[in-house]
């Protein structure tokens, strides 16, 4: 049997085996040192990191606090500024007790005190809730006017207008005074008063008084606008609603100049050519007008106006009653034989109107026999002879005939 080789163990052996055994300690004790250091730097940077988040965080709901905070206080600064909604008074206490103290004179002081306290609230509350459908009411309205009507359209209208009564001042000089006034307050009460009723319409819009019709506007309307217009045109305004009411044409085309110039209305003054087209558009509404009629006093009042403008070249706005001193006049104008034919007809117009104003009466008293007969014939015997001469007057004015040149 072999023998195994034996080792000695030296005591230098057990020296170098306890230093390097030594040596091995410090280095996993290093290692294991710089691995927790390393663990703790990293833990130390995730815990700083989640640190750093919260605070941020942190810091961010705060600005966010502090904001809402910020907004509120506005909201509560804008609703503490915001000021209130401006109401507009019924009538004070005093007034109300004045009232009461009319209609109850023999009650005592204290019951009328407590009455109007009572009373006030629940009247300012129904006044004000009609005030304001009134307000919305008008304001709709308003709206829808405007859009209709713009600025520019109204001006034109307005120039329209006056150049129209130009044109028929024109044609009432020609007369003599009584039937220059009669025809000058016609002019007055209709064309005159329609661009004065225009006017104060158009204005009343910003004061909330206009109305869908101008027309419909009354002496008393204007007044009670008058009252509410700006001071700087109520002055001028008020004359031209006061020349309504004279006899001249020239004093209401000076007002209305002046009311135009003060309220910012440019109104265009017609020239020689565009009195042309005003002319010949006139007396082409006025021919299409007798076509269609066949009253005979209608059919008698356009065809004296006609042949008045075609002798004359003058337009005329005229009522029925001033019919017989324009065929007067035309006696002079027009030939002998029409004129004469002119007035026949004018005559069995007046007839008939005569004989239905007598039918009338006839019938509310119950007339019968033989005058209710007599009368009866002599109506018919005047609507045939009327019938016979219409067609020839209508002639005067509706046969093909050269227009004169200044109407072309």
């Amino acid at each position: 049997m072999k023998k195994s080789p034996v080792f000695l163990v030296t005591e230098e052996d057990l020296k170098q085996a306890a230093l390097l055994e030594n040596a091995m300690g410090r280095k996993e004790k290093k290692d294991e040192r710089r691995k927790k250091a390393t663990e703790g730097s990293g833990s130390s940077r995730g815990g700083g990191g989640l640190g750093n988040a919260r605070e941020i965080k942190i810091k961010k709901t705060k600005k966010k606090s502090r904001k809402d905070e910020d907004s509120d206080d506005e909201s509560q600064t804008a609703t503490t500024n915001k000021p209130k909604e401006r109401e507009i008074p019924f009538m004070s206490l005093e007034e109300i007790q004045d009232v009461l103290r009319k209609h109850v004179p023999d009650a005592p002081d204290e019951l009328l005190i407590e009455l109007s306290e009572n009373l006030i609230r629940p009247l300012t509350k129904n006044y004000q809730e009609v005030v304001r459908s009134v307000f919305m009411s008008s304001t709709s309205s308003s709206s829808g006017a405007s859009r209709k009507q713009t600025m520019k359209d109204f001006q034109e209208e307005v120039s329209t207008l006056y150049n129209n009564i130009r044109l028929f001042e024109k044609g009432i000089k020609l007369f003599t005074d009584e039937t220059q006034n009669n025809l000058s307050k016609h002019l007055l009460k209709t064309v005159c008063t329609d661009i004065t009723n225009l006017i104060f319409n158009f204005l009343a819009g910003d004061i909330m008084m206009a109305v869908e019709d101008s027309s419909t506007i009354t002496s008393e309307v204007r007044k009670k606008m008058l009252n509410k217009f700006q001071e700087e045109s109520r002055g001028p305004l008020t004359k031209l609603n006061s020349s309504l009411a004279g006899k001249s044409i020239e004093e209401f085309l000076s007002c209305l100049d002046a009311a135009a110039d003060a309220c910012g209305i440019l109104v265009k003054k017609g020239d020689k050519k565009k009195e042309r087209q005003v002319l010949f558009q006139h007396r082409q509404a006025l021919i299409e007008q007798l076509k269609l009629t066949e009253d005979a006093a209608l059919v008698l009042h356009l065809t004296s106006v006609l042949l008045f403008q075609l002798t004359t070249h003058c337009m005329l706005h005229a009522p029925g009653r001033c019919v017989p001193q324009i065929i007067f006049f035309l006696s002079t104008k027009i030939p002998e034989e029409q004129h004469s034919l002119l007035n026949n007809y004018q005559s069995l117009v007046v007839k008939q109107l005569i004989g239905q104003t007598k039918q009338k009466d006839d019938d509310d008293v119950d007339v019968t026999g033989d005058l209710a007969e007599e009368s009866g014939k002599a109506s018919d015997s005047i609507r045939k002879e009327l019938q016979e001469l219409s067609a020839k007057i209508k002639d005067f004015v509706l046969r093909p005939r050269k227009s004169s040149a200044s109407e072309e």
